[in-house]
Formats: structure tokens, C-alpha cells, sequence
């Protein structure tokens, strides 16, 4: 049995999941990878990839399946003692092995990483700083700090910032969970995706049943981000539109929207649909908890042309609450987004003026280069060193 299994989940994207898949198999012979592909061309096949190694598993789910199905089916065949999601344009570095027997030893269930080594691909093309980004490493500032995480917390903090991410949840994509969890979250729950963004519903269910969870702040997984990814639609502002329309949404047959989250498609809106979808497999009584004045205030001053759609949902909050605790939200979540905007804006323009902290290193251009680049800046900083627990 594999120690880890790396499960890249991808769709028409052959061009980048072929590097990946080749790079983490070189890690080490205990990482199994479990790649499921729902394009409508076999491109492994015609490539000559099948049986091309004893640990590497090629699924081919039906075409037309949503994401959240093609992540349930590619867990389920994967063996290994702990599991990691990967996009098919992110990386791992071979100090993951390591961590993962550390880990395992420790009786940790629960790896999140911090991010301070990013991957931007030669066809990454951001819309207001395109040469700055495309095949690009940049490395930031890190300790190789192992703490434990409260997972609680961590789920309270998503809660007073909804549709601003997955924070400090325990996650498996681009984090890594033991088998244990896995299988008590799937006992539970029935399944450890949902929603329309399986990232965050499996991070909210993780963080209910975690129960060793540690934070390090080491890069171990690399996400990247390329043209074809959601980061890179979205940082070309094209990640927004009508619900039912859009490619990403159109799977889910009989979806059915939550009332409260405005009916349209964006980042803010899917990932706090998702979210609140797995509130109410935790307990019915967070849904309300949740900071619906901060998701309400992303959808009023960035999506305007959705306006409608986001009053509607704020009149479904006030029947639910008050006007009062309605208005009271709103505001504060106007506030809290404005300072939010305040600091991306100052770090737009560190980069375009050159005075970020953060390095650049420029010659990213495929996968080897870039692990051959993040490897130089892993060996010039800190390891992690695990706090001894026995």
C-alpha cells in the first residue's frame, strides 16, 4: 500500500497534467498517483501512458460529470495512508515524503500547508500585470513553523469572512488528510465533496471532524496557476457570468440554489454556496452564523451587473432575521471588504513598482525549470522541525 496518494482531478487540460503527473512520480516510489479525467479524447492512451507505471492510476470517469463527481470517484481509487489533491498545473516537492511519515508517527490526521512558494505558468496572463506573473516562481518569507491547529477556530473564521476562501481549514486539496478522517467524514456524511466547489465542502467537513491537525508553514505543495485554471480566468477577469450557463455549474443536474447566496456565478458565490451546503451537514444553526453582510458587500461593489440577484437573496436574509440585522451586516461587511480591497491594492502596487518583499524568479517556463527553481529556494531556508508530542 502507498504511503501518499497525490489525485489529480482534471478536464481537457492534457498539456498540463501530463508535466505534473511526471514530476510527482519522480518524488518517490511510495506516492501513488491517481489521475481522473473526464475529457472527451483518451490523451493518455494516444500518448502510450497506460501501464507506464505500477503507480500510476488512470480513471476515466463519463464526460458530463460534474467536478464535485469526478473528485468522489477519483478518491475512491485512492489507496494510500494519506491523500493530497493536486490541480493539474500544481506541484510537490520531495520533502512531502518526510512530512507525511512525521506525521503519520505523530498520529496527526490533518496537514495544512501555508503557500510561500507559488508556480505561474508561461501562459498565465494576469489582466492588469501580465509580465509580471507568466512563467514566474515567486517565494515569500517562511519560518517552517509546525503548530496545531484548532480546527474549530478554524471553521469560525471562515464563518466571519463568507466568500473569502477556505482560510486555515484543514483542506485536502493542497493539503494532506490521513485515511482515518477521510473514512469518519464519508461514514458520516455519506461523502466528502458536495456542493459546487468540493474544495471548500470537504474543507468545512474536515475541520468538524479533525481531530490532530497542524498548521506548517513550509512549501511542500506548490499551487499553480496557468491560462487554462480557475486562477487564471479569474485573474484575466473572466470568472463571472449568469449560474446555469456557465461550463462549471452546467453538470449539476437539478441543482438547487441556495436562498440565500445570490443566483449568479462568481467566486464569492460558489464558494459560499458550497459552504453553507456543508453548514447544514455540521449543524443547521452555523448557516445563520455565517457572515452573510460580508458575502453580500463582495456582491454588491465587484459584481454590480448582478444586482438583482443579490438583492433578492438579501431580502431572503431579512426574512429570515430582521431588515435591521440585515442593514447592521451589510455595513460592516462593506467596511471589512473596503479595507480587504485597500491591501490588495497596496500589493498591486508593490509588484508594479518593484517593492514587494515577496522574490521573483523569472525562467519558470515549464515544470522542470520550476522545480528546479523552487528546490534552490527550499534549500536556502528553513526545515521543518517537528515539536516533540511523546
Amino acid at each position: 500500500m502507498p504511503v501518499l496518494s497525490v489525485v489529480i482531478p482534471t478536464h481537457e487540460r492534457f498539456r498540463y497534467a501530463r508535466h505534473t503527473v511526471d514530476a510527482v512520480l519522480r518524488m518517490s516510489d511510495d506516492i501513488e498517483v491517481v489521475v481522473s479525467d473526464t475529457s472527451a479524447k483518451d490523451a493518455w492512451s494516444d500518448a502510450g501512458l497506460y501501464g507506464s507505471s505500477d503507480r500510476l492510476k488512470i480513471v476515466r470517469p463519463p464526460t458530463g460529470i460534474s467536478v464535485v463527481d469526478n473528485f468522489n470517484i477519483a478518491l475512491g481509487h485512492a489507496t494510500g495512508d494519506f491523500v493530497c489533491f493536486i490541480g493539474d498545473d500544481d506541484l510537490v516537492t520531495p520533502d512531502v515524503m518526510q512530512i507525511v511519515r512525521q506525521a503519520a508517527a505523530e498520529g496527526v490526521d490533518a496537514i495544512r500547508f501555508a503557500f510561500p512558494v507559488l508556480f505561474y505558468w508561461h501562459d498565465y496572463a494576469h489582466k492588469a500585470l501580465p509580465e509580471a506573473y507568466a512563467g514566474t516562481i515567486w517565494a515569500s518569507d517562511y519560518v517552517a513553523s509546525i503548530r496545531p491547529l484548532d480546527t474549530k477556530r478554524s471553521l469560525n473564521n471562515a464563518l466571519a469572512q463568507l466568500g473569502r476562501g477556505v482560510f486555515d481549514m484543514p483542506r485536502i486539496y493542497c493539503g494532506i488528510i490521513a485515511r482515518s478522517l477521510i473514512d469518519r467524514v464519508i461514514e458520516r456524511h455519506g461523502a466528502l465533496f458536495g456542493g459546487v466547489s468540493p474544495d471548500i465542502y470537504s474543507a468545512a467537513l474536515l475541520s468538524a471532524h479533525a481531530t490532530q491537525a497542524i498548521d506548517l508553514d513550509f512549501p511542500a505543495v506548490i499551487p499553480g496557476a496557468s491560462g487554462a485554471s480557475t486562477a487564471g480566468q479569474s485573474a484575466a477577469g473572466k470568472h463571472v457570468g449568469a449560474l446555469r450557463d456557465n461550463d462549471h455549474i452546467r453538470p449539476f443536474k437539478n441543482l438547487v440554489w441556495h436562498a440565500l447566496v445570490p443566483e449568479f456565478y462568481s467566486v464569492p458565490t460558489v464558494w459560499s454556496y458550497s459552504f453553507v451546503r456543508a453548514l447544514e451537514q455540521i449543524d443547521e444553526d452555523l448557516v445563520l452564523r455565517a457572515n452573510w453582510g460580508r458575502l453580500y458587500a463582495q456582491c454588491l461593489m465587484y459584481h454590480r451587473r448582478y444586482r438583482s440577484e443579490t438583492l433578492t437573496a438579501m431580502r431572503a436574509y431579512a426574512c429570515r432575521t430582521s431588515p435591521a440585522a440585515l442593514m447592521a451586516a451589510v455595513s460592516k461587511g462593506i467596511a471589512a471588504e473596503t479595507a480587504w480591497a485597500a491591501k490588495r491594492v497596496g500589493k498591486r502596487l508593490s509588484v508594479r513598482h518593484g517593492t514587494t518583499k515577496d522574490l521573483r524568479f523569472a525562467g519558470a517556463d515549464d515544470v522542470d525549470s520550476a522545480l528546479a527553481i523552487i528546490g534552490e529556494v527550499v534549500a536556502k531556508g528553513p526545515k521543518p522541525v517537528w515539536p516533540t508530542t511523546k
